[in-house]
């Protein structure tokens, strides 16, 4: 059972009454604690009770009301959480069923539109009052603002249980709320219903390290049961489906009023909305013996005045639920909803199938939110940002995707085929460089650390970061254009130095200068380049920040071809690096801009802020990886029309950008990007060093080799860290054989390219119906090389693979 991680170091008693016994009779109620009894800032208290034999088959639940005493009512906090028998109480448990039982999760609330009871962290909203009444009246609350009843049913055992509460407030809020967040209980109970209520353990999940065996196919063929406008019914493997869709417009009475396609009497046409402002025309493709059924709806203006049109499309399981969901990979059953532009599907796996919702177009892949509702089982795109300006047309391409299992990369194989059929070599291996720890590294040292790790590709670390000055007590940190004045001029002096020595000992090298075009730093370039800050619906900067180790402000920024940024890069970043500093391409660091808040200094388009209650525009504003796409492509254009290698930090966006050969990697598997490493499939699968393996005190050559392991393991390729870390490797490993590769196939533990093959995965391996040759290298579980012998395959193309315990192997082919 897993612990209960909130921990403080005040415990005290609960003033409780004699310790509870539960019954097995539904409909008992037995006291936890007297009325009223208080939680103090950052303290922990517990209070035992008893199970009879036999209650797993009765519904338990844990009740009470609950309240941050306040003079008035200003609003709510997470604050307190909750556990049983050291197990956290969440909104939901492993089996993605539902705990908090008399109140959705979500409720209104002014700015932002909507808040929710439970907090991903693992804590649950209180509301300020003064006492158990006034909130009642407050219509964002409702009457059971104070209320929360959690099924338990899971987590109570025969015998001795406990329950705890950690008050989770910290000074800053208590200073901020004007109280000290005294929380304050009533009706501290346990309830017996007529079960069962939740059920104990987690869902099974799937093994995917056994042998591995070629697939002709990794789709599940779709068949339509019922084809309607407004409604259509498909069959995937043993499973039923209903797929609807819905746009909004604003309602005469103020209020959203929700279309979906009208039914047709006269001869079938294709599924068309004609709405005040607006028209839809729905275009599908089936192809459903693949496993795809995909949607293309066309947009049109026809008003005089900018449109908002919100929509939902859903997905809704007809038979059976569901205990896991994959949204992009991340399979967590706390997890509702997500933004996914880099992984845009959200998947159901099945016993014998999956099905996916899956975005494509640049707009819907950045403005939507994926979700389900493990109530109704409804998987769903929700978009509440969509709109057009007059006279403008926009086609949305999103699609159902249907997969032989339920394995994610069944999906991503699929998606792979369909997005990028024509795959590009990404050149390797790839690492940082510090242009002084190349320039002091010993010649034969770092000529031999080179070859043994294969590097092919290396790049600056950033943000730029003299510490020549820094020793000369100047802290610094270059983003932006600052990097191309006097103040770096020493600096870009070093980096050619360090690129002439990497050259020298290692030829054909690549050496790739960072820039990072999201952020600028320093006083005077925030104050001239004003026009181009991330900034919000007032027109501020939302994203300003100074720290004292690096001595000047770093601001967010969204450069475009119109404002003065955007045009100073374009004219003086490409020839600082190609020319004065003499490299082979850029290192551009977050590539991608993501879509967490509106921009409002530029727009692009297709983005509103559209009032969820009448459905009317309240502003026009952009996602910041829409607004800068045409700099973005035209930045990259400078580079590639001299022939330069360009690699990106994070994974594309949008299909546009999906569409250049540009080798792009991802930070995963780091403490502030946990579970996220699924985030690179869909284009180049390359995975950072994790900062959690290379940051450690003491980390050794068997810390690499494990993360490297553990990339592979999610079929993702390796980036190697900076030089410092160079003298921990003593002979070649898994990451050695890793490039050059164009990427064919992915799996759990197993990469396939056109030139290699790397798996941690015993099986049946090769090039299916082509006869080849090339060398097997064989690892053990330290990543020592145990073999390495010619291999050749006939006309079949494949070949056994044997692999010892903990082992790998890489096939590589002539």
């Amino acid at each position: 059972m897993r612990q209960f991680m909130i921990v403080f170091a005040v415990l005290a008693a609960i003033p409780c009454l004699a310790q509870p016994q539960l019954t097995f009779e539904p409909g008992d109620t037995v006291a936890l604690a007297d009325d009223d009894y208080e939680l103090t800032l950052q303290e922990t208290q517990t209070l035992d009770f008893t199970a009879p034999e036999g209650i797993g088959d009765r519904q338990v639940v844990l009740a009470f009301r609950a309240r941050i005493d306040a003079p008035t009512t200003v609003g709510s906090t997470n604050m307190i959480a909750v556990a049983v028998n050291d197990t956290p109480v969440r909104l939901r448990n492993d089996r993605r069923q539902i705990r908090l039982l008399n109140k959705p999760d979500a409720f209104a609330w002014s700015s932002p539109p909507e808040l929710n009871w439970y907090i991903r962290s693992g804590q649950w909203r209180l509301a300020y009052a003064p006492d158990f009444e006034i909130l009642k009246e407050r219509e964002y609350y409702g009457a059971i603002a104070y209320e929360f009843a959690f099924d338990v049913s899971d987590l109570v055992q025969r015998g001795e249980n406990t329950v705890s509460f950690v008050h989770t407030g910290n000074e800053a809020i208590a200073k901020n709320a004007g109280c000290d967040l005294t929380v304050v209980f009533r009706d501290l109970r346990l309830e017996v219903r007529e079960g069962p209520g939740l059920q104990p353990g987690t869902p099974e999940a799937p093994d995917y390290s056994g042998p591995w065996q070629p697939r002709e196919r990794r789709s599940e063929p779709i068949v339509i049961k019922r084809d309607k406008p407004a409604a259509m019914v498909l069959r995937i493997g043993a499973h039923r489906y209903e797929l609807t869709s819905e746009f909004s417009v604003p309602g005469a009475e103020g209020e959203t009023t929700w279309l979906t396609f009208p039914r047709q009497t006269g001869p079938a046409t294709a599924p068309r909305i004609v709405a005040p402002g607006w028209t839809l025309e729905r275009a599908i493709t089936e192809r459903l013996e693949d496993g795809r059924l995909l949607v293309s709806d066309t947009f049109t203006s026809t008003a005089d005045e900018p449109v908002g049109i919100r929509m939902r499309h859903r997905l809704r399981l007809l038979d059976g639920r569901t205990e896991r969901v994959s949204f992009g990979g991340l399979i967590d059953p706390a997890v509702t909803q997500s933004t996914l532009a880099p992984n845009p599907w959200l998947l159901v796996p099945r016993d014998d199938s999956g099905v996916a919702l899956v975005a494509a177009d640049d707009v819907l892949r950045n403005h939507a939110n994926f979700t389900f509702d493990d109530a109704n089982q409804i998987a769903a795109i929700e978009d509440d940002w969509f709109g057009l300006l007059p006279g403008a047309s926009y086609t949305m391409d999103w699609g159902v995707y249907a997969t032989d299992t339920g394995n994610d990369f069944d999906l991503i194989n699929m998606v792979r085929a369909d997005w990028m059929p024509e795959p590009f070599e990404i050149e390797g291996g790839i690492n940082f460089f510090d242009p002084d720890a190349v320039i002091a590294y010993d010649d034969e040292e770092l000529r031999a650390h080179l070859e043994m790790l294969n590097i092919n590709v290396t790049m600056s670390q950033g943000g730029w970061y003299d510490r020549k000055l820094v020793a000369a007590g100047v802290p610094n940190v270059g983003h932006g254009p600052i990097v191309a004045s006097d103040f770096y001029a020493d600096y870009r002096v070093r980096l050619r130095q360090a690129i002439e020595k990497l050259r020298r000992l290692r030829p054909g090298i690549k050496c790739l200068i960072y820039y990072d075009a999201r952020l600028i730093s320093g006083d005077e370039y925030i104050e001239l380049y004003d026009d181009a800050l991330f900034s919000d619906a007032h027109g501020n900067p939302r994203s300003i920040s100074r720290s004292a180790t690096f001595g000047m402000p770093i601001a967010a920024v969204c450069p475009t071809l119109d404002n003065s940024l955007g045009q100073d890069i374009l004219e003086k970043i490409p020839p600082m690096i190609l020319d004065e500093i003499g490299a082979d391409g850029l290192y551009w660091d977050e590539m991608r801009f993501g879509f967490l808040l509106p921009h409002y200094g530029s727009t692009d388009g297709h983005t509103f802020q559209i009032d969820p209650v009448s459905g009317e525009i309240v502003a026009e504003c952009g996602v910041p990886e829409l607004v800068t796409l045409d700099f973005k492509l035209a930045l990259l254009d400078a580079f590639e029309e001299r022939g330069a290698l360009v690699v990106g930090n994070s994974p594309p966006g949008t299909r546009t950008a999906a569409g250049r050969t540009v080798v792009r990697f991802c930070e995963n598997m780091v403490p502030h990007r946990p579970s996220t490493i699924l985030r690179t499939t869909l284009h180049t699968p390359i995975s950072y060093a994790g900062s959690s393996v290379y940051h450690e005190p003491g980390v050794t050559e068997e810390d690499f080799l494990a993360d490297i392991r553990r990339k592979v393991e999610d079929a993702n390729l390796y980036l190697f860290s900076a030089p410092m870390f160079y003298k921990l490797f003593t002979e070649e490993n898994l990451a050695t054989f890793e490039y050059p590769i164009t990427l064919t196939e992915l799996d759990y533990g197993v990469i396939i390219g056109e030139e290699r093959i790397i798996t941690l995965r015993e099986g049946t391996f090769g090039w299916p119906g082509e006869a080849w040759s090339g060398e097997l290298i064989v690892f053990d579980a330290e990543q020592r090389i145990t073999k390495r012998e010619p291999i050749s395959a006939d006309a079949t193309g494949l070949v056994e693979i044997e692999l010892p315990d903990g082992g790998a192997a890489a096939i590589v082919r002539e």
